[in-house]
């Protein structure tokens, strides 16, 4: 089975969804390989730079080229102004190059101005127009050697494709129409996160084919959907991930990042903003001795710098093993303002196992907002926990979640202020505006409208009952809250467009991290 990740999404470590399931295919004896197109794309576009492909050589190509290799150099990150700039030319780069083909592409985003992911006719039509699509030249010079191996094997090939955010669905699509027009005997299957959203939320149904151009969906994990899809009777369900196919991959980082979950889904999934909770879909854990050894394995078998515990949360029990047992290497991850984090001592023995850095989503600190969201936690806890994780060195990453239904303006600088008394205990901000999910039950609850024009949106706009909108909220983010100078400072050093995946590396104990100017 090949297994294909297609452009665009951030690039600074492999895909932990192939990697998974590449491991639980093989132990059950089924060839499985990987290809990792999004970031083979992204370096595809940038070898363009002055090729004959896009036109004559100019000058920001080149110093493009220069930049996305400096992002994968230790010194880039000893300064965060260099760090930017090079963020800057790799993205400018690329929509140059891109906008030559009809498209714009960055390093996080693929969009085409005749074509929307949120329909699905456009879907269907950027499949019947693959050549079109600024990556069909790689498409075409390595899916063909990777196929026909398949197909040597004596079984009919099966081509799984990953979706799993709406940056990657048009790409995906013009894969499946190139796979489906030059080998057409191949299985197409997709799997991935935006698919089983868009077959949670009712936008697709189960059997839903495209006009023929897949030949089923699967949602969730994939590891049962993909069983009963093959035949397959008899696999470890406690199969490691395997990271072999993207050993010799140059992702966009420093020094190597390993992703690794211990569960799907999210433990507490009672937030009434969350995607998880309006989705229904379940919380799947692995067995906790085993995710220790397979840590411990592939700290071993793979040597990387960090790991990434990519978990929704890392729940609580994770923690407590995490800190009892180091996983060999530093390591990063979100985690709820839970119990467990109350206890310093527990904090400190999370530093002392390799953790950097927590991703904490703090939403609001207004209580009643707080409980209005299905949150569970209460600001006095909150404030202990920030205090705690500073004292042993733990940076945090706050989300911050702007015109929820239950919010007003007085609540929000009640969040603004909040923050910035505890800037000190802050490192880096991720600051949004609140998107309803279409499907949940706050969706009944309010006077809604379309949030994107196509049948595949799985957001509604809201005519919020306090008067406080994305348009307002916007403005206070901008004129309010950005406007305090400490901040301002925070929101500065937060990582343009890696965000998360590279904010360990400006950490003094990553060993990289320098001059963070604000």
């Amino acid at each position: 089975m090949l297994l294909v990740y297609p452009p665009v999404s951030r690039s600074p470590e492999p895909p932990i969804g192939l990697a998974r399931l590449s491991g639980w295919l093989r132990s059950g004896g089924v060839e499985a390989r990987c290809i990792d197109l999004n970031q083979e794309g992204l370096d595809y576009l940038l070898a363009l730079s002055g090729s004959e492909e896009v036109g004559a050589p100019r000058s920001t190509d080149a110093r493009g080229l220069r930049m996305a290799t400096a992002l994968r150099e230790s010194r880039t990150y000893e300064n965060f102004d260099r760090y930017s700039r090079a963020v800057g030319e790799v993205s400018k780069t690329m929509r140059e190059l891109s906008s030559r083909a009809g498209a714009i592409v960055s390093l996080g985003d693929y969009r085409d101005p005749s074509l929307s992911p949120l329909r699905k006719s456009d879907l269907i039509r950027s499949a019947e127009g693959f050549e079109g699509n600024v990556f069909f030249p790689l498409f075409e010079k390595r899916l063909p050697p990777e196929i026909r191996r398949c197909a040597s094997s004596g079984s009919e090939t099966t081509i799984g494709i990953s979706v799993c955010y709406l940056s990657q669905a048009l790409s995906a699509f013009a894969l499946c129409g190139y796979v489906r027009r030059a080998f057409s005997s191949s299985r197409i299957i997709l799997g991935g996160g935006l698919i089983t959203s868009w077959l949670a939320c009712g936008q697709l149904e189960e059997d839903e084919t495209f006009d023929g151009l897949v030949d089923a969906l699967l949602p969730g994990p994939g590891e049962a959907s993909l069983a009963a899809y093959l035949g397959l009777c008899e696999v470890r369900l406690d199969a490691a991930p395997v990271f072999e196919d993207f050993r010799e991959l140059p992702y966009f980082a420093p020094s190597k990042i390993l992703p690794y979950n211990f569960a799907y889904g999210c433990p507490w999934k009672r937030c009434s903003f969350c995607p998880e909770a309006a989705e229904g879909m379940p919380y799947i854990s692995k067995d906790r001795g085993a995710a220790a050894r397979e840590i411990r394995e592939l700290a071993e078998s793979e040597s990387p710098a960090l790991f990434h515990f990519t978990d929704n949360e890392v729940a609580p029990a994770y923690l407590r093993d995490l800190a009892s047992s180091p996983p060999g290497a530093p390591w990063y991850g979100f985690a709820r303002f839970s119990d467990f984090l109350l206890d310093s001592s527990a904090c400190e023995r999370l530093a002392a196992s390799g953790c950097v850095m927590l991703q904490l989503g703090l939403e609001s600190a207004d209580q009643g907002v707080l409980e209005a969201l299905g949150k569970g936690t209460r600001i006095e806890e909150i404030d202990r926990i920030l205090k705690n994780l500073e004292a042993a060195s733990i940076a945090v990453y706050l989300y911050v979640l702007f015109g929820t239904p239950a919010e007003d303006r007085d609540s929000a600088l009640r969040t603004r202020d909040f923050i910035a008394s505890r800037a000190q205990r802050i490192g880096f901000l991720n600051l949004a505006l609140f998107n309803l999910p279409a499907s949940g039950k706050e969706a009944g609850e309010l006077e809604t409208t379309d949030f994107y024009d196509g049948d595949l949106s799985l957001y509604s706009e809201f005519r919020h009952p306090k008067g406080w909108g994305r348009a307002e909220a916007r403005a206070f983010l901008e004129k309010d809250f950005l406007s305090v100078p400490e901040l301002r400072a925070i929101a500065r050093r937060t990582p343009p467009v890696f965000t998360s995946n590279h904010a360990p590396f400006f950490l003094p104990r990553m060993g990289c991290g320098g001059d963070q100017r604000g």
